[in-house]
């Protein structure tokens, strides 16, 4: 059965004690089965709180990540690999099963060319090395098309298809996220019916990234796809209610997303995806 999350941007825009404790709280409150955590800094994890908060709460934990401009793929391969090794051995210290995000590539680096040969050789060197280690801690590594506004490497579900499959480890799945998926892919349900079996993580974000249910977003064809390739993974509700001023600046969010804030989002948007998703049969009561 798929878990239901909710991205720590909802509650927070950063995890310290004073975030960790309103996710975890917010989660609870809401129901949800897991929380996911941007490790944007993981050396600044408090592993054991954070573990001792989610368990008191019975609440799961997943992490994701974009990589930071200082050890950048395909930039600075040595660098990324460091790094993706730090945010690994957190997150296998947390107890979570998987690292996903833009594992690849910073948000918001572009070439102003497509992509080339040589990134990709370099970016699937570093990550087959990167998939053993997550493997060596039991971690599964994930990664996330974005739009080709914030990278021109991977934006489409079938590109990461392409790579996971020329990287050839067993433990890399494909994370897809529908407000990306709004932009680049030709429709909903196909993309997500072609990403299987690679599809393990999807986040659940509207076409403005506020409220689900309030944009664009075909959620029909969202859960008419999971549906069809019986999902068993973690659906994560991603809305930028709050965001760190350098994560806003790379993904352009200048204005409120939801007029109403985390109370609209959680109070509103996690009602419509479950009720969307209990009718496909995506999710059960």
């Amino acid at each position: 059965m798929p878990r239901l999350g909710v991205h720590t941007f909802v509650w927070a825009p950063e995890w310290n004690r004073q975030g960790a404790a309103a996710a975890i709280e917010g989660a609870l409150a809401a129901g949800v089965d897991l929380v996911e955590i941007p490790l944007l800094r993981p050396a600044e994890i408090d592993v054991e709180y954070t573990k001792e908060l989610a368990a008191a709460h019975g609440i799961g934990l997943t992490c994701s990540l974009g990589l930071p401009a200082h050890a950048s793929l395909p930039d600075d391969p040595a660098g990324a690999e460091k790094f993706l090794q730090q945010a690994l051995d957190v997150t296998a210290a947390l107890g979570a099963a998987s690292l996903s995000g833009v594992t690849y590539a910073t948000i918001g680096r572009l070439s102003g060319a497509p992509p080339t040969e040589q990134e990709y050789a370099i970016i699937a060197r570093t990550l087959k090395g990167i998939a053993r280690y997550a493997a060596s801690l039991g971690v599964s590594l994930g990664l996330e098309p974005c739009n080709r506004y914030e990278t021109h490497l991977l934006n489409t579900g079938r590109q990461a298809v392409t790579l996971i499959e020329r990287i050839d480890e067993p433990n890399l799945f494909v994370h897809l996220d529908t407000y990306h998926m709004n932009i680049e892919e030709k429709g909903f349900e196909a993309a997500i019916v072609e990403a299987r079996p690679r599809l393990k993580y999807i986040h659940l974000s509207e076409s403005d990234r506020g409220t689900p249910g309030t944009g664009t977003v075909d959620w029909e064809g969202v859960f008419r796809g999971l549906a069809r390739i019986r999902f068993d993974g973690d659906m994560v509700l991603e809305s930028f209610v709050h965001l760190p001023p350098d994560i806003a600046r790379a993904l352009a969010v200048w204005h409120p997303v939801a007029a109403g804030g985390a109370a609209e989002v959680i109070g509103s948007g996690l009602p419509f995806l479950r009720a969307i998703a209990k009718q496909h049969g995506v999710l059960r009561d």
